[in-house]
C-alpha cells in the first residue's frame, strides 16, 4: 500500500465532518481500487483506537505542538489532527495501542449536525454510515450494544456466535450480519434490509419478528402499531448518493428526512402525519425539498416559530 493511497485515505476521513462533504466522490474513490478502502478502514480504525485510548496515549505520547485543549477534551476534528499528522505516527499508534492495558472501554457517542455525515468503522469490521443529524451511541467491549437516534446505514459482516444488538425508535434490533438501514425519530421507526436477515422486537419485550431482504418495517411509537411492507434492496441507504428514496412511507417520516437535510425543523398536521408517500427526493442543498414535497402533496406551508408545518390544503 503506498503512502499516497494512505495520504488520501487520512484527507476523506477528516472531511467527513464538513457540511459539503462530497459523498459522491468518497463512493468513487472507494470503488476504484480494493486498496482504497483498505486504506480507509485502517485509518478510520486508527482513529476509533485514539478515542478509545486517549487517555492512556495523553500520559505516555508526548504533546504534538498544535492550538486548543488537550487531548482528552479534544473535539472530533481535532482529534483527527493525530492522524493527519503523518501517516508514519498514525500507523506507529496503530501498533502500540494494542499493547495498552486500560480499564473497561467507555461508551462512545458520534454526533453530526445539520447536512454532515460520517462513517464508523467498529473493531470487528462492521462499518455504519450516520446521516445528518444524528446520535450514535456504542457500547460494550465487543462494540455489540449500540443505541441510534436519527438515521443510519449498518453494513455488518457475519461473526459465527456474535449477534450484535441496536436500540433505536422503541425497538430491539439484533443482527448477525447483514446490511440495512434505520431511520427513528419521536413518531416513526423505519427499518429496512438491504441483504441478510434481522430480528426485531419491542425494547420492554414481545415478540421478535424476522425481516429478511427487500422487506420494511414502519412502527408507529405513539400507537406502537407495525406493519412490514417491501422494499427495494438497491434504494436501502440511497441517502448516500444524494437521494431519498421512499415507498410508501408516511408523510411524518419524510418530515424527519427533510428537517436533517433543509436545515430547519419540518413537522406535520395530525390530518396528513399518516398519509402515505412514495417518490424520489433528491437532496442538493436542501433547500428546495420542503416546497417540492408539498407540492407533490397538495399540501401549504406555515412557519411557526423558526420552524415550517406542512398542513393541508393548496398553497
Amino acid at each position: 500500500m503506498t503512502e499516497t493511497i494512505l495520504d488520501q485515505a487520512i484527507a476523506w476521513h477528516r472531511a467527513q465532518d464538513d457540511a459539503d462533504f462530497d459523498w459522491d466522490g468518497f463512493t468513487l474513490w472507494l470503488e476504484a481500487d480494493p486498496a482504497h478502502r483498505t486504506a480507509f478502514d485502517s485509518i478510520a480504525l486508527v482513529d476509533a483506537r485514539i478515542v478509545e485510548h486517549r487517555a492512556t496515549l495523553a500520559a505516555l505520547v508526548p504533546p504534538v505542538d498544535m492550538p486548543g485543549p488537550a487531548i482528552a477534551a479534544e473535539a472530533p476534528r481535532r482529534r483527527r489532527r493525530w492522524v493527519g499528522g503523518g501517516v508514519a505516527a498514525a500507523l506507529a499508534l496503530a501498533v502500540a495501542i494494542p499493547a495498552l492495558r486500560s480499564p473497561a472501554p467507555q461508551p462512545a457517542d458520534y454526533r453530526t449536525g445539520p447536512g454532515q455525515g460520517r462513517t464508523i468503522l467498529l473493531k470487528d469490521g462492521s462499518r455504519i454510515a450516520l446521516a445528518a443529524s444524528s446520535h450514535l451511541r456504542v457500547e460494550g467491549a465487543a462494540q455489540d450494544r449500540l443505541a441510534l437516534e436519527g438515521s443510519a446505514l449498518f453494513d455488518i459482516p457475519h461473526r459465527p456466535g456474535r449477534t450484535m444488538t441496536i436500540e433505536a425508535g422503541g425497538q430491539r434490533i439484533s443482527d448477525i450480519g447483514t446490511r440495512f438501514d434505520i431511520l427513528a425519530d419521536a413518531r416513526t421507526m423505519r427499518v429496512a434490509v438491504a441483504e441478510g436477515r434481522i430480528s426485531i422486537a419491542p425494547r420492554d419485550g414481545g415478540d421478535a419478528i424476522p425481516l429478511p431482504a427487500g422487506r420494511q418495517l414502519l412502527v408507529d411509537r405513539l400507537t406502537h402499531r407495525g406493519a412490514t411492507s417491501a422494499v427495494s434492496p438497491g434504494t436501502v441507504g440511497s441517502w448516500r448518493q444524494g437521494r431519498l428514496v421512499y415507498e410508501a412511507v408516511p408523510l411524518s417520516l419524510v418530515a424527519s428526512d427533510l428537517s436533517r437535510y433543509a436545515g430547519v425543523p419540518v413537522r406535520v398536521g395530525a390530518d396528513v402525519a399518516d398519509r402515505p408517500f412514495s417518490g424520489v427526493l433528491i437532496v442538493g442543498d436542501g433547500s428546495g425539498l420542503v416546497g417540492e414535497v408539498a407540492q407533490f402533496m397538495d399540501l401549504r406551508t406555515v412557519h411557526q416559530g423558526g420552524a415550517v408545518l406542512l398542513r393541508a390544503g393548496a398553497r
